[in-house]
């Protein structure tokens, strides 16, 4: 009766963890580690931009939002290119590599490829938008005029 009683206890513990950091946030995104290579962190730039465009595909995305994700994209391919190397760089990595230059068109191939069975919807779409729009570039933060705060104005 008290192992019973104990294994009760643990399962609703169990549940209750889970029920509560599923509504911390059910859509979480894996986040980039801090020591992240140039290469890592340009793949899973271009894995969130090939999420962005199957969202435009299935019109959870509009063009306006798939131009600012192409733009961040660009300003963090110019940021990180001429630094892409792999401290440790292993067979599968040395794979998108002629020489020393990096294979763009290989790595968002693989990139598209790691993305096959995800569904979209507009919550996890714009979620994966967000993220990108906040990765760290030259570019900066994207803020178009429709996500910026408005103005009030006073009538005379």
């Amino acid at each position: 009766m008290m192992q019973r009683k104990l294994i009760l206890a643990a399962l609703a513990l169990v549940l209750t963890i889970s029920s509560a950091s599923a509504q911390e946030n059910p859509y979480r995104l894996p986040q980039m580690p801090a020591q992240a290579t140039s290469f890592n962190k340009l793949l899973h730039a271009y894995r969130l931009y090939a999420f962005v465009k199957d969202c435009n595909l299935a019109v959870y995305i509009n063009e306006i939002e798939l131009d600012r994700a192409r733009l961040k994209v660009q300003s963090i391919e110019k940021d990180l290119l001429p630094t892409v190397s792999d401290p440790f760089p292993d067979a599968w990595v040395k794979t998108f590599f002629h020489g020393d230059t990096l294979d763009t068109v290989a790595l968002f191939s693989e990139a598209v490829d790691s993305i096959r069975g995800m569904s979209a919807n507009s919550d996890r779409c714009h979620l994966t938008l967000r993220a990108l729009l906040a990765m760290p570039s030259s570019g900066g933060n994207m803020v178009v005029e429709k996500d910026a705060p408005r103005q009030t104005r006073t009538r005379l």
